[in-house]
């Protein structure tokens, strides 16, 4: 496989297109593509012309994407020796790959909460982060593992209007925020309730605004949630989830 550049944008968007629901981190990570900042970037593999997979990496996140099998083992030996510490995807493909030393294995449920013809509870508490938000959202998610690379792209997700709050004065107590967007789909993550302040009802009002912003705007959020947290099941519930498939985390 060989490092991606941004001459191999329109490839690499033909091959994510093929399966967007499932790969929508690459979309996180593609101002990177440029090789500027060598904490990130792709790899891929091309046959007769045709991109047929690909890898992304960042310090903390990795995932990969094929067209088919037969190419998972070169997708497999890179995956290995890539630093980031988590690998990203659904359980049915990194369970063919070899066990990675020292990588422990979590379920995660993936899905989407669907676009409906019925408004969601419109919520009071919640209001659309400004551009002076920023700082004290940057304080609200340093050391949270929910969204760990959010600070490096917090200020775009909030010039797209992508974030949800909720303050007790000027301090930011809940919040929830959308990512990897497409003009199809979003990733929502950072979904968090800062102890002290849960059973308030926050995160589900952050979650009902940003989701009907998205859906307002023709965008299905997809999100993923580990499977062992039952009561993040019953929480999303709320929305419709929709199950897609079994995701899996290996941790380093």
């Amino acid at each position: 496989m060989q490092l991606l550049n941004l001459q191999d944008k329109q490839a690499l968007l033909a091959l994510l297109e093929k399966d967007k629901k499932n790969t929508l981190q690459f979309y996180e990570y593609l101002p990177y593509l440029s090789n500027e900042d060598d904490r990130f970037g792709f790899y891929g593999r091309y046959v007769n012309g045709e991109l047929v997979s690909a890898v992304y990496f960042s310090p903390f996140n990795m995932g990969f994407t094929l067209v088919d099998d037969c190419y998972l083992s070169e997708v497999n030996d890179l995956l290995g020796v890539l630093p980031s510490m988590y690998i990203y995807g659904p359980k049915e493909l990194l369970e063919k790959l070899d066990r990675f030393p020292g990588r422990r294995p979590h379920p995660y449920i993936y899905g989407s909460l669907p676009i409906e013809d019925e408004m969601l509870d419109q919520p009071t508490n919640v209001e659309k982060a400004k551009k002076d938000d920023i700082p004290a959202i940057r304080e609200f998610y340093d050391g949270k593992d929910i969204m760990i690379e959010v600070p490096e792209l917090i200020e775009s997700i909030v010039e797209k209007g992508n974030i949800f709050i909720v303050k007790d004065e000027d301090e930011i107590v809940s919040a929830a925020l959308s990512h990897s967007e497409t003009d199809e789909y979003a990733l929502i993550g950072g979904v968090y309730t800062e102890e002290g302040y849960e059973g308030n009802g926050y995160a589900y009002e952050c979650v009902s605004a940003l989701t009907q912003h998205l859906h307002d705007q023709d965008i299905t959020p997809y999100l993923f949630y580990e499977a062992r947290l039952e009561h993040l099941g019953y929480f999303y519930s709320k929305f419709s989830f929709e199950f897609e498939c079994d995701y899996l985390m290996l941790y380093d």
